[in-house]
């Protein structure tokens, strides 16, 4: 007994049979997925001279001084709704400097705890027309963003000195808190004097 198919049935037999693969495949991938999402991958490794702070032990919107492994120190500040409005409300008139895009959209702010000048550097809490910030001796003052500020009326340094924006330390977020890592050492300078 043979089977005559007509060349409409043969199409609609191709294309009847390849939704039916189609469908497996589908579903063979979300059958895969919570397999996948179960497997413990490796995570990033940690770098060896990091320091863990929790986010409990930050108070929003107050920078907390940090001496990381290596001897070095830095700012974090946790920015609250008070903070980010205080930073973005921040005329570009009285910045040295232009700011990074994204800058003040992170969970964390983190910046090296002394200038461009190697000139340590002090949190100064809110004050009339000062919002809070940092101040060095030599009477330059940033926000708590790292962003250098030109002198204003309310201006806690009073210098008009124009100096750089503070420099961001190296950070990322580590579940309930804030991984804070050494500035990478430049080596290539050391390897050049041995040669």
């Amino acid at each position: 007994m043979t089977h005559n198919i007509d060349a409409g049935n043969a199409e609609r037999r191709k294309v009847l049979t390849g939704s039916i693969k189609l469908l497996v495949s589908i579903g063979f991938v979300f059958v895969l997925v919570p397999f996948f999402k179960s497997i413990p991958w490796p995570e990033e490794a940690t770098p060896e001279n990091s320091t863990l702070i929790l986010a409990d032990s930050l108070t929003p919107g107050r920078p907390l001084l940090v001496t990381l492994k290596d001897g070095s120190q830095v700012f974090v500040t946790r920015p609250d709704a008070a903070t980010t409005e205080n930073l973005q409300a921040i005329s570009p008139d009285i910045l040295w400097y232009g700011t990074a895009p994204g800058l003040l959209d992170q969970d964390y702010l983190v910046v090296q705890a002394h200038s461009s000048q190697d000139e340590a550097i002090t949190y100064l809490g809110p004050q009339a027309n000062w919002s809070g910030g940092f101040v060095a001796k030599s009477g330059a003052a940033w926000d708590v963003a790292g962003r250098a500020l030109k002198p204003f009326p309310g201006h806690p340094g009073g210098s008009a000195m124009k100096v750089s924006n503070l420099i961001p330390a190296h950070w990322r977020r580590h579940d309930d808190g804030v991984l804070l890592m050494p500035a990478p050492v430049d080596t290539s300078t050391a390897q050049g004097e041995d040669s």
